[in-house]
């Protein structure tokens, strides 16, 4: 049975359209048709009375499959694009099955993958508390969530189950990055940082040097190991009061036992360097390249007057040159076998150093200035001590961190100041200036460019600390402080990998385009490409915008999904990462099933 229109032209030149309802009969071989019913002019009837024809018509069916805009119910707003991402790099990784073999054989009632993924895009979209989260866990979009309710108490003791896992998950992830990104470890970069605690519970939150500038705080340590890339390799948590030298010897032998990384060159940054770690690379047969101190050493300062002619220095590239001093020029204690000394200058860090040097002198200059008009101003009661004097003074001065270049007196209600010339000579000749020691064989240039490699893992410190949000720590158990961290470094390790993905096809099309013949179209190509460029934290940040629509209809739950927001979707081709479905079926309401 089926409808058809029949067109019929009148006499008076005008063609009319009849609608039938029409059957198909068999008559022994022959098939025949014959009308059941007509309804009549279709032309005489309004969009709005066919409309109604059909809603009347479905309302005889059991399940309908069509209808109009008024069956459509939104429900909710949903962030898609980061938990979407990070799904993909997820599965590839294969951590929920690893997850799951990891915890095989102990009594977990809850999916413990679930509750992590979850916490990661919280990092990467807005990072909060776990019971904020909670609140808002709703509206996310998270694939493979299941439909058991979340509960609050297991955020917490997924990341107990987390730190059991450490070890392993850390080795797997390692493994399968080696075989994504094809690379073959040939440098390590290490170096510190911290993070600051609240409350007094936590066993190794201690008292130690504030990187976060909250000495009044208790704090932890972070020690991150990371590939030239910036990939985190491994970490450390450590106790708020543990010096930096002391950190290294407990990542090193977890680089050499626990991911078999038998030869590579060690990149540390001025804090590491102890006779007693150069030892220790030595004996795990780990070349190193360290920044040396600049300040408080006698090698610096000898180095930094006896080399101070920058002509002598020979160019790397942009503005940065070097200068290998001869072994027997050093006087260290710490030299060590084979040790190498390179002295590197960038003429634009040393004009800022300078300008920041002079600029600092005279806000100090000038607050002692003010502070001496206001001691002048006549008052009652007991003149002001020469005890409170200096110590506001001093507070002036190190607050500037001009201390050293400032001589002040006080006398006789006299304030009174001048600059230490020799002290501040001395500071000049470190401007733009740093000091690196090794015993690899590279060529002094390699050395160099391998040292400022560095700055990946300092900019993993700052992501970590700033776009994921790491401190402060509200947890005051060891084990869930440990696991906060590791949710941190889980969420950086995925950002950074869409920053490597971006960076081997942006390096691919770079390559396409220098072999470019026409010089105007290589030039053209090569702005836009540079137009093109984004960082990690950039492509999270657009991901973020990335929203979908719940709604019902006709008795199923499902989302509706916009475009990518320009150019996400160039990003996305780019990594290989396919575009969802405009729309993804998540349930039918009447029998409650998830799809």
């Amino acid at each position: 049975m089926f409808a058809q229109i029949v067109s019929t032209k009148r006499p008076d030149g005008r063609t009319y359209r009849y609608m039938h309802i029409v059957e198909s009969y068999r008559e022994g071989k022959q098939v025949k048709k014959r009308r059941i019913a007509s309804l009549g002019n279709v032309d005489s009837y309004s969009e709005q009375e066919i409309q109604q024809f059909i809603r009347t018509l479905e309302s005889l069916l059991q399940n309908r499959v069509s209808g109009s805009i008024e069956d459509l119910d939104p429900k909710a707003t949903l962030s898609f694009g980061v938990p979407y991402v990070v799904q993909f790099l997820w599965d590839q990784l294969g951590l929920t099955k690893a997850m799951q073999a990891e915890l095989k054989d102990r009594q977990v009632t809850f999916d413990v993958a679930r509750y992590v993924k979850a916490m990661v895009c919280n990092r990467l979209m807005n990072p909060s508390s776990k019971l904020d989260l909670f609140h808002t866990i709703e509206d996310m979009y998270l694939p493979d969530a299941g439909d058991e309710p979340w509960q609050l108490q297991h955020f917490y003791r997924a990341l107990d189950h987390l730190m059991d896992m450490k070890p392993n998950l850390e080795k797997l992830i390692y493994r399968r990055l080696t075989d994504l990104l094809s690379f073959r470890l040939s440098l390590v970069l290490y170096d510190l940082t911290s993070t600051h605690l609240s409350g007094h519970h936590c066993p190794i939150g201690e008292h130690g040097y504030s990187r976060t500038h909250r000495p009044d705080l208790e704090q932890v340590e972070l020690g991150l190991l990371v590939t030239p890339d910036g990939l985190p390799i491994t970490h450390e948590v450590f106790a708020g009061n543990t010096p930096d030298k002391q950190t290294v010897k407990e990542i090193l032998e977890r680089l050499k036992n626990d991911f078999s990384v038998e030869q590579c060159v060690f990149i540390g940054d001025r804090g590491m360097v102890t006779k007693k770690n150069t030892e220790l690379m030595a004996e795990l047969e780990y070349p190193y390249i360290v920044g040396y101190h600049k300040r408080g050493r006698v090698v610096s300062d000898t180095l930094l007057a006896q080399y101070n002619d920058v002509s002598a220095y020979t160019q790397l590239r942009g503005n940065l040159s070097y200068l290998e001093v001869p072994a027997s020029a050093v006087d260290d204690d710490e030299q060590g076998h084979d040790a190498r000394y390179i002295l590197c200058y960038n003429p634009l860090k040393a004009r800022a150093d300078e300008a920041f040097r002079v600029s600092a002198l005279e806000e100090a200059e000038r607050a002692l200035t003010e502070y001496q008009v206001w001691l002048e101003k006549p008052r009652r009661g007991r003149k002001t001590s020469t005890q409170s004097v200096m110590l506001k003074v001093s507070d002036i001065l190190t607050r500037k961190g001009v201390q050293a270049f400032l001589q002040v007196e006080f006398s006789e209600q006299k304030l009174s100041y001048v600059r230490n010339e020799e002290a501040l000579t001395k500071e000049a000749l470190r401007d733009g200036k740093f000091v690196i020691k090794t015993n690899t064989k590279l060529p002094a240039d390699q050395v160099v460019t391998s040292y400022k490699t560095l700055m990946n893992v300092e900019r993993a410190f700052r992501e970590i600390k700033n776009f994921l949000d790491v401190g402060p720590v509200y947890h005051w158990n060891e084990k869930r402080v440990r696991g906060h961290i590791f949710v941190c470094v889980l969420a950086y390790l995925f950002e950074q990998e869409i920053q490597v993905m971006y960076r081997h096809w942006w390096e691919q099309r770079e390559r396409e385009v220098v072999q470019s013949e026409n010089d105007v179209e290589r030039e053209q190509r090569f702005e836009e490409l540079n137009n093109r460029w984004y960082t990690g934290e950039r492509i999270m940040k657009d991901l973020s915008r990335w929203h979908v629509m719940k709604a019902e209809f006709l008795g199923k739950e499902f989302l509706s999904v916009p475009p990518p927001p320009r150019p996400l979707d160039e990003v996305l081709k780019a990594l290989d990462i396919p575009l969802p479905s405009k729309a993804i079926h998540l349930r039918n309401i009447d029998s409650g099933t998830l799809v």
